[in-house]
């Protein structure tokens, strides 16, 4: 694996999270957007890879500690090992990514976001949308200064014909500020399928499904690799 290559798709060497790139994940509630960026920061931070973890919503490391309870591979000593803060408001994080991320030292290999627009989505406007387009290109521009490697979190802005049938919020905007998306659907026999997906929303490449367990995602040594 290339040394800017923190995580690729097992078969395929798919890239999937790297240094100098931006990953946008996205999917409906409950399809496991908080439970795959746990299990991505337990799985960087066994091979000392430093994480900070920005939760939006429920902080996240609620969810890690009830991985860590359930006695897989997973201990506190790695959770301490990761940076957690949470922000619960648009403008604040919105302060965060413009104004204090570019200017302090950012002792960090991987910013995952946890959700980016959990916060923008109530009071989505055209001066709120423009505030978002500056944090997503904050943050493409600090995976290339800084060299870390940035995941975010979406949320599904509307369901149209069928049950899987979906888009993002801020679609064109998030898209084309990221140099991955991908999607995260629930199948109707509850495990839950990953799909690469380009700036058109057409889709590249669909993983074998996933299953969340207590523990984290159950598959994820047999879908992807890291720094392998």
């Amino acid at each position: 694996m290339d040394n800017g290559h923190l995580i690729s798709v097992r078969e395929s060497s798919t890239e999937f999270l790297s240094k100098g790139k931006v990953l946008h994940l996205y999917g409906p509630p409950k399809s496991g957007k908080s439970t795959l960026s746990a299990t991505i920061a337990f799985e960087l931070a066994k091979h000392d890879l430093l994480v900070s973890i920005i939760s939006t919503e429920r902080p996240i490391e609620i969810r890690m500690q009830s991985m860590i309870e359930a006695e897989g591979g997973y201990t506190r000593e790695l959770l301490e090992t990761i940076s957690t803060s949470d922000i619960f408001t648009f403008d604040d994080l919105i302060q965060t990514l413009i104004h204090d991320l570019p200017t302090i030292e950012l002792e960090m290999d991987v910013l995952i976001i946890d959700s980016l627009t959990s916060a923008y989505r109530p009071h989505a406007n055209p001066i709120s949308l423009t505030m978002l387009r500056k944090a997503l290109s904050s943050l493409q521009s600090l995976t290339i200064n800084r060299k870390i490697a940035v995941m975010y979190t979406n949320q599904v802005a509307s369901t149209m014909n069928s049950t899987n049938d979906f888009r993002p919020v801020a679609s064109a905007s998030t898209r084309s500020y990221s140099d991955i998306t991908t999607r995260l659907t629930r199948k109707s026999n509850e495990s839950t399928e990953i799909t690469f997906e380009d700036l058109n929303g057409e889709e590249l490449e669909v993983l074998e499904p996933f299953t969340i367990t207590a523990l984290g995602i159950e598959e994820f040594d047999q879908l992807f690799q890291v720094l392998e």
